[in-house]
């Protein structure tokens, strides 16, 4: 088996839910590689195992340190399969999504500019203009 195309995923207006759409593609091509290496001999992945339990913890890690990035805060939305919970519930779970908010308040209103020239400083987009105060004063 050899690998014939990429699956790209994105929710236009939730990073967070982009990233667990990309945990389930994720499991699946898990369950794939494994039995193409011989490792299993089905792709179906029991939710509750160790490797799922493993994946899951990564997707949660990389999720948060994408949504800090981006978004200024946590994932709001986190990686969860059968047995596990993606968020806290009750009131302290409210306590956190408000916090989680607010966060990301304030970094979209006040620190997204000099965050996105950053961006475009890395990826070669800024272009310097002899009228402009420089990005990095």
């Amino acid at each position: 088996m050899e690998q014939k195309g990429v699956l790209r995923t994105n929710c236009i207006d939730c990073l967070d839910r982009t990233n667990v759409a990309q945990f389930s593609a994720g499991v699946d091509a898990l369950g794939q590689q494994l039995v193409v290496m011989g490792i299993r001999s089905s792709a179906k992945l029991d939710p509750s195992s160790n490797i799922v339990r493993m994946l899951i913890d990564m997707y949660v890690k990389i999720g948060d340190h994408i949504a800090l990035q981006y978004g200024g805060s946590e994932a709001h939305k986190k990686v969860a399969t059968a047995g596990t919970q993606s968020n806290n519930p009750g009131p302290m779970g409210k306590h956190k999504e408000l916090l989680t908010s607010i966060r990301r308040y304030y970094s979209n209103s006040f620190t997204d500019r000099l965050k996105q020239d950053g961006m475009n400083l890395f990826l070669g987009y800024y272009i310097p203009s002899h009228h402009s105060v420089p990005l990095w004063e």
